[in-house]
Formats: C-alpha cells, structure tokens, sequence
C-alpha cells in the first residue's frame, strides 16, 4: 500500500512537471522613436545640402506620407523620402529659394517597425540663409451655414502680389490643414503680406477646383505677426459661374423635367408643341412641363432675358404607347397628401396632383366625407377650395372637430381629362388632433442692426418649419416679437439671414468678385416646447 501511494505521488509530480507555461514577451512597447541625431542638425543656417539624415533609437518605417508630409514653402517636386532601419533619409530633386525658411512637416507619418507607435507632429527646421524666420498665423474656419468648425480644410498662403487665378494654377508657397476644431497655424514664416485661401481640397491637388470645392478667403491681405492673432475664415460653396442644363427627361405621361445646376432667375417663356403649363421649383434650378404631345420627341424651346434660347429635344412616349396605357386605364392621376391617421385640427385634408386638371373636372358628387362619433355615422356637406382653370392641388373644407374620426373617400373617376387619365379610389380615415397636443411659442428677438433679415425656425432634425422676412427702417426699432402657433412639442432652433440684396435667399459668396456670403446668426440653444404649454423666450442677436 505504501508503494502504491508512494507511485501516484511520483505520476503526479511529472504531471505537474510535464506542465507547459507560455513564455511572456513582456509589457508592450508604446514609446514612440525618438530622433538621436541630425544631418545636418535641425534648425541649421546658411542650408546647402541635398540629402538631410535623422538618425532614430529604433527601426522606423514611414506610412502615409503623401497626406501627411507637407513642405513649406512649397518645392516644385515633392522630396524623396525613404526609412531604412533606424534612419530616414530626405532628398531635394531641386534648388532650394535663397535667404528661405523651410519647415518639413511628417504629420503621423513616422511609426516604428514593430508597434506602429506615431511620433506625434515630427518636423524640422533649416534656413537657407542666416536667420531662421520666426513669425506666425493662426486662425479658425467656420461653415457658413450652421457655423460648425471645419475640420481637414487646407489653408494656402500665396504671395501678395498673386492675381486672383493663382489658386486654381499654383499650389500655395506655405500650406496647413485645419484641426478637429476648425484651428489652423503657420509658424515660422517671413516677415510679409500674404493671400490666404482656405480650400476643402477632395482632389488633394492642393489647386481650387471652383464650385465643385468649397472656399474660404479674406477680403484683405494677411500680415506675419509674432503674436498669432487669429484670422477668421467663413466656408463656403460657389454658385457656379457657367449655367448648364444637367438632366432633362419625362418620368410619366404629361410631365417632364429640365434640370439646371445654378437657379435661373431670368427664364421669360418656355414654349413647345402640347405644352398646356410650365413653372419653376421654389429654388429655380428646375422648370417642369405639362404637355399633352404625344409624340417621341417633346421639341422645347426656352427663353431667358440675359442669353439666348435653349433648344431642347426632350424623349417622350409616342403617340402607340400612350394609346396602349390610356387603352389599359395606366394612365392616372395620382393624388399625394397631408392625411396619414392623423390630421392637425387647424389643417384641412389637402391634395396635391402629378399633373395639373381643369378644376371644373373634379366632381364633387364622387368625393364623400363621413364624421364618426362614438358608433354614429354622419355624411357632412363640404366645399372643394380650388382655383379656376388648371390647378395642381385641391382642399376639403369642412366643419371639423378636434379629436374626431373621419372616411374620407374619393371613389375612381372623381378626377377625369384628357387622354382617359383618371384617379383610383382612395380612403382616408383619420382623427383629427387634440387642441393640446400642440405648443405655442412667442420669439421676442433684439436685431443687431437695421437691416434686412430673413428669421427661421427648425426642428431638431433641422427641417424648416416657419420662416418670415423683416425690413428694418432708419425709424423703426430693432426688436420683433413673433409667434408661432401649433407646434410639434420637441426641440426648436432659430437661425437669422442677413438679407443684405432683400432676395429672400441665402446668397452665397464669390471668391472673384471679393463677395463674402450672407451672414448667419444661429442661437445654438435648444427652445424646448412642452405640449399644452405657451412658451416665451427671446435672443439678443449678435
């Protein structure tokens, strides 16, 4: 018995033995490399070597590069840079400008072999001459329509006596790339005027590509300072110079599209064969046509007051197959509306249609309205609100009720023209909304100064909801109280257009012709409307 308990001991022990530990490499590396040595040395005069060498403490790799290394100012060819081991190498493929302080920026772009540790920001510094220039230029670039820094815009400094072109044909002679926070900084530079351009370069060809980019710029020249007083900069897109046509097609029987890329305030006429209505959308980069030609080819023609005519040859359904869908009852007109299951009790069901119909075509014997209470049906009299000849849309009026429910039908055929076109039936049931559901709002704002201004109002989600115009006189004072009735219950924001040319729009900026746009004033705080309640609130606008 004793050998017996004397061999499971010895098993075990081997067992215990036999037992396999991972061997640990120890804690992970998280330094970054550091720069042991220089050649020439960093921050060197009177510079006039090809090659520059940095000697690092541990095996480096470069990644990146062509985003994150920036020369300043800028050399006609970008260096050559190569890692080898522990040392990176620079070469110029170019004479370097006399009397010049040049920065050699590598961002994040220097990491070591093994753990991709980044050294944070890495330059260096050399003169070609006997000073190193020691001025600076800081700023901030905001979006011009909801003021929010802009992050990665790069920012040029050109000389000042660059005409206005030089940002589409040369890229800048110093360049920086603004921060999460919309931050830039130049440091390092000579004591000079400069042109600053700020561009969100997508292409990264360091060029402004016009329109398709967006720009920020100052009026005036930059001046160097050892103090980096801020410079602001407003973001922005161009309307484009050159007016063209984008799209022009016909998504159904009786309406087509002509698309442009910029707003055509200036359009006199549009003319062509069938062509019953023609009107523009609320931003006027859009006509749309009505017609009843029914050949393959809407021949269209036009007019502008500053330009000469577009002739257009839009592709349309022939004569065969519009008499095959009006023969299979395809063709219809479709109704769109603001009714879902629920209807705000101080709106009327409304109905916007594809295409415009003669109003005396809608038949009121064919549309019935049905007032549920409780399990009482009641058939209600009402009135169809129209214009006379063609119109887009209709409403029914009615004695409505808060919180009631409604049928409301409109049987197939309600809505008859041309070509056999008709409506399906539809069915609405709704119940109208309660008083109380809804909040009221009453703005008092202070106006910076006497102008004109276009006041909006958003929701949370940033969609309009109300907005209204105000003219100020020499006389007048520069406070508004506004109101605003029957709201969503949510989170509201305000945002205030300077409407310097009273156009009713926000103008954008021209780089060309030194045109900042618009101003913007937003009040970032959220107005919380609670429903049942009347809130007010006021903005001292600045």
């Amino acid at each position: 018995m004793q050998k017996l308990l004397i061999y499971i001991c010895l098993v075990l022990l081997g067992v215990r033995c036999a037992q396999i530990t991972p061997l640990t490499g120890g804690k992970r590396d998280t330094t970054p490399p550091k720069a042991l040595s220089y050649s020439p040395e960093n921050v060197s005069l009177n510079f006039n070597s090809k090659t520059i060498e940095i000697l690092f403490d541990e095996y480096i790799s470069v990644k990146d590069i062509a985003n994150q290394f920036i020369i300043t100012p800028q050399t006609k060819e970008t260096p050559d840079i190569q890692a080898s081991g522990k040392k990176l190498k620079i070469t110029f493929n170019e004479t370097l400008l006399p009397n010049t302080t040049y920065k050699l920026a590598f961002g994040n772009s220097i990491v070591d072999l093994n753990e991709a540790n980044v050294i944070q920001n890495f330059e260096y510094i050399f003169s070609t001459g006997t000073t190193i220039d020691s001025l600076k230029l800081s700023g901030r670039v905001l979006n011009a329509i909801d003021k929010k820094p802009s992050a990665q815009i790069l920012i040029g400094l050109y000389n000042s006596s660059a005409g206005d072109s030089v940002i589409y044909k040369e890229k800048p002679l110093y360049i920086t790339k603004t921060n999460e926070m919309g931050n830039f900084s130049f440091n390092y530079l000579p004591n000079s005027l400069f042109k600053i351009v700020g561009i969100k370069d997508q292409n990264k060809n360091l060029l402004y590509d016009g329109s398709e980019e967006q720009i920020a710029f100052t009026k005036e020249l930059v001046k160097t300072n050892d103090t980096a007083s801020s410079i602001a900069l407003t973001l922005f897109k161009e309307i484009p110079n050159k007016s063209f046509i984008k799209k022009v097609f016909s998504p159904e029987y009786g309406k087509a599209y002509i698309i442009y890329n910029k707003p055509q305030p200036d359009i006199k006429n549009v003319t062509a064969d069938g062509l019953i209505k023609f009107n523009q959308t609320v931003f006027k980069d859009t006509l749309i046509l009505y017609y009843t030609n029914k050949f393959d080819t809407l021949e269209t023609y036009v007019s502008y007051s500053s330009k000469k005519t577009d002739t257009l040859y839009i592709k349309v359904l022939s004569a065969v197959n519009v008499d095959k869908l009006a023969k299979n009852k395809s063709i219809k007109y479709n109704l769109q509306s603001n009714v879902t299951s629920y209807l705000p009790f101080y709106e009327l069901p409304a109905f916007e249609l594809n295409v415009p119909v003669e109003s005396k075509n809608i038949a009121d014997e064919k549309i019935f309205l049905i007032e549920k209470t409780d399990s009482v049906l009641k058939k209600l009299p009402f009135t169809i609100i129209k214009d006379n000849g063609l119109i887009h849309s209709f409403k029914i009026q009615s004695d409505f009720k808060p919180e009631t429910n409604y049928t409301l039908t409109i049987q197939k055929g309600a809505i008859t023209g041309n070509d056999a076109r008709m409506n399906d039936s539809s069915n609405y049931q709704f119940k109208t909304t309660a008083i109380d559901d809804y909040a009221q709002l009453k703005m008092k704002l202070w106006f910076p100064k006497k102008e004109n201004y276009l006041v909006r109002l958003l929701n949370e989600k940033e969609q309009l909801i109300a907005e209204r115009t105000f003219e100020f006189t020499l006389t007048s004072t520069s406070e508004k109280i506004i109101e605003y009735k029957n709201l969503i219950p949510g989170n509201y924001f305000m945002t205030v257009v300077e409407d310097v040319n009273k156009n009713g729009l926000f103008d954008t900026g021209d780089y060309f012709l030194n045109i900042q746009p618009e101003i913007i004033f937003i009040n970032s705080n959220p107005i919380k409307l609670l429903a049942g309640w009347e809130i007010e609130n006021e903005w001292i606008i600045k």
